[in-house]
């Protein structure tokens, strides 16, 4: 796929790599990348670290699996009347 921005063209890009985190900040550091944010998200049942690095109107997204996110105890949070919060409650074993 191809973006469009006022600097040119740019390209988007996703790969896979089997090597070090520490490596892949190495090489980006290298080029000139610098490290914009960080955040941690769930997605495909595994906890990611995320961080974003940016060169000028460039910029790269890491993500590093860092565990399973299931099995979890899930969290239930309620914004109805106390009949539906009875309700579900007791229906979870509450």
């Amino acid at each position: 796929m191809t973006v469009l921005d006022k600097g040119g063209k740019q390209q988007l890009k996703s790969i896979s790599v089997l090597i070090p985190l520490e490596r892949v900040e190495a090489s980006l550091s290298e080029i000139g990348f610098v490290l914009q944010t960080t955040a941690t998200v769930v997605a495909d049942g595994k906890f990611w670290t995320k961080m974003l690095y940016a060169r000028g109107s460039e910029t790269i997204s890491v993500s590093e699996e860092i565990g399973d996110a299931y099995p979890k105890d899930p969290i239930i949070t309620i914004c109805g009347s106390r009949e539906t919060i009875t309700h579900v409650v007791k229906g979870v074993g509450g």
